[in-house]
């Protein structure tokens, strides 16, 4: 038994010794001065083993999106190739989508605004004056293929190029300090390269001038921005094109206060009922806020008789009460009425709009003096 316990003894003793030994060695190693050289490789082999697997990465990543992007332009085939286009006009479309470095391209022939902001980044690459006017034709050609032209109204304008003729814009030149010229003009011609109006009454407008615009779309908003005039001659005005629209809502029109007599006739079924006499005592390119000596309900349809200030007598124009609110200006004979347009009134709203125009400038100069 006991030289059982010795030798268990004497094999606890060793065991305590080779583990002393070799905690000892791997101080030791651990110890041991490394040379500046064999610092030095370590860290290149670390920096190169970092650098190569932040490339795989980048490679990885590349591979994967090339077969993304293989995969739209593939569904960009297959979706031109539907579409009556002969091969230059496909092949166009494809260098206009692939100027623009579209992550998918096939969005180019669904969306008119991505059509819009693909052609500018094109326009300005390839330069547009020296375009010849064959691809210049091409181009507006597509328009019509992808049905961005007309452009439909529930769809917001963002470039001059998707005016239509005979649409008319208010005019004001120069864009700021006292006008030279102003006018409702009728666009006459649009191309890509330039668009034209009606020439506003008064002399030749200098080259190099900016205009002040504004256009009203019927059932969708007001566009406001600047163009440049390219020429000027009897009977039109050639402008630059302007892709930077201010677009307010029909809800949000610009609205200035007035102060107008109105002959009022209300319209039931067609036929011709009460007439009475308000005071429209505020005026946007959406309607009328109305002071009325009777409380209409909600609906009512009116037409309307009233002078409008520099534009001519507007009559029998057709509007209907949208909101009825409370006495005007605290006197209970006169009931407010907010009225919005109805039916076909394009050309008087466009008539309205260019007083509103015209009035909130001169208020704004007013409040500067």
């Amino acid at each position: 038994m006991s030289n059982i316990l010795q030798s268990q003894g004497s094999n606890s003793m060793d065991s305590v010794l080779k583990f002393d030994k070799f905690s000892q060695s791997l101080h030791q190693g651990f110890s041991k001065n490394f040379s500046i050289e064999t610092i030095l490789i370590f860290v290149f082999l670390v920096i190169i083993l970092v650098i190569s697997l932040v490339l795989y990465e980048i490679h990885r990543s590349n591979k994967a999106r090339l077969k993304l992007l293989n995969l739209a332009w593939q569904r960009f085939n297959e979706h031109v190739g539907r579409l009556k286009l002969n091969s230059s006009s496909i092949s166009l479309l494809s260098d206009i989508a692939g100027k623009a470095n579209l992550q998918d391209p096939y969005s180019i022939v669904k969306s008119p605004h991505v059509f819009e902001s693909s052609l500018e980044n094109f326009y300005e690459s390839e330069k547009i004056s020296s375009m010849s006017n064959e691809t210049l034709a091409s181009i507006r050609e597509l328009r019509k293929v992808l049905e961005f032209l007309p452009l439909s109204r529930e769809i917001a304008f963002t470039s001059t190029r998707q005016f239509e003729v005979g649409e008319k814009c208010f005019v004001l030149v120069p864009d700021s300090g006292p006008p030279s010229h102003k006018g409702l003009c009728a666009i006459l011609s649009i191309e890509e390269k330039k668009w034209s109006i009606e020439h506003p009454e008064g002399s030749l407008i200098p080259v190099g001038t900016w205009a002040k615009m504004n256009l009203t779309r019927g059932g969708d908003a007001e566009y406001s921005f600047k163009s440049q005039v390219l020429s000027s001659s009897d009977g039109q005005l050639v402008l630059s094109h302007a892709c930077k629209l201010n677009r307010a809502q029909q809800r949000n029109w610009v609205r200035v206060d007035v102060n107008i007599p109105v002959e009022v006739i209300q319209v039931a079924d067609d036929r011709i009922g009460d007439m009475f006499y308000g005071t429209i005592v505020d005026m946007s390119g959406g309607g009328f806020g109305m002071a009325l000596p009777a409380k209409l309900s909600n609906g009512t349809t009116l037409k309307l008789n009233f002078e409008l200030p520099g534009q001519g007598p507007i009559a029998d124009l057709a509007v209907k009460v949208v909101r009825v609110a409370g006495s005007f200006k605290n006197d209970p004979s006169k009931i407010i009425h907010s009225v919005a347009f109805d039916g076909d009134v394009v050309k008087v709203q466009e008539q309205v709009t260019q007083y509103v125009f015209e009035k909130q400038r001169q208020d704004a100069k007013i409040k500067q003096n």
